[in-house]
């Protein structure tokens, strides 16, 4: 009798296992994240049943979006729970969503993250080039330039604030387009002045990290053409002549990447 007592209290207590799996989010978004540049969330996945999980697996969907291989596949003693990263980068400006999946096939669970980004330009943002930053042919007259704050916003708009020596300012703004980067990193961008008066300027930059090469020139110049990604910075000519560093812009970031 006692064998049999014991017998179904054990068989009671096993038909009582109640896996479960828990994560800590149920959406991870990555809001605005700058082409070219990795952002990465965190994601608690959990054993929350009273069993052993052997064979918890995740897998993650969605371009742009990625997790470590070692963090694909492990195993969650009851009560434990573990850490992944989940990253995200992208080549173009857009929307972006998938899913992480996080099941257990022995268990018969299943547990799904939504992922969401929006992919901005690299050059959204603010930048400022100041003292030798800034190109001899704008610090020099008749410009005499002594700061530059250039805001190119995530909606292609922009903004350009110059100060001279005297103090004067002149805002400038506009929209934008840049074309993708060559093999050197050099970009073409396009720039449609809306104030103080149209005009259409052309050019190339270049970032890295917190800091961009930029060099643009105003179109229909007599005698003038605009530098070009093939011909690199300095390739702005006058008069058939490359120009060098004459209008080359450096510039460092100082603002993250506006609306």
């Amino acid at each position: 009798m006692i064998a049999a007592l014991v017998f179904a209290g054990y068989a009671c207590s096993s038909s009582s296992d109640s896996p479960e799996l828990g994560v800590s989010e149920s959406n991870l978004d990555f809001g605005d994240v700058r082409t070219g540049e990795e952002n990465t969330l965190t994601l608690e996945i959990r054993n929350d049943g009273d069993v052993t999980l052997d064979d918890v697996n995740v897998a993650v969907t969605g371009a742009g979006f990625s997790i470590a291989e070692e963090d694909m596949q492990f195993a969650l003693n009851v009560g434990q729970s573990r850490t992944v990263s989940i990253s995200f980068i992208a080549e173009n400006p857009g929307d972006f969503s998938g899913s992480v999946t996080v099941s257990s096939v022995s268990e018969n669970l299943v547990r799904t993250v939504n992922l969401a980004a929006f992919a901005v330009d690299a050059i959204a943002g603010t930048w400022i080039s100041q003292g030798e930053d800034i190109a001899p042919g704008l610090a020099g007259p008749p410009f005499l330039n002594v700061e530059i704050v250039a805001t190119f916003n995530a909606d292609n708009t922009y903004n350009v604030t110059s100060i001279d020596q005297a103090g004067s300012t002149i805002e400038f703004t506009g929209t934008w387009v840049a074309g993708a980067p060559n093999d050197a990193g050099i970009r073409s961008i396009l720039l449609e002045q809306a104030t103080p008066f149209a005009v259409v300027s052309s050019g190339i930059f270049r970032i890295n990290g917190s800091r961009m090469e930029y060099e643009v020139i105003q179109q229909g110049l007599t005698g003038v053409e605009p530098p070009t990604v093939e011909g690199g910075f300095g390739s702005t000519l006058v008069g058939g002549n490359p120009t060098g560093p004459f209008w080359i812009q450096q510039y460092s970031r100082v603002e993250a990447v506006p609306n």
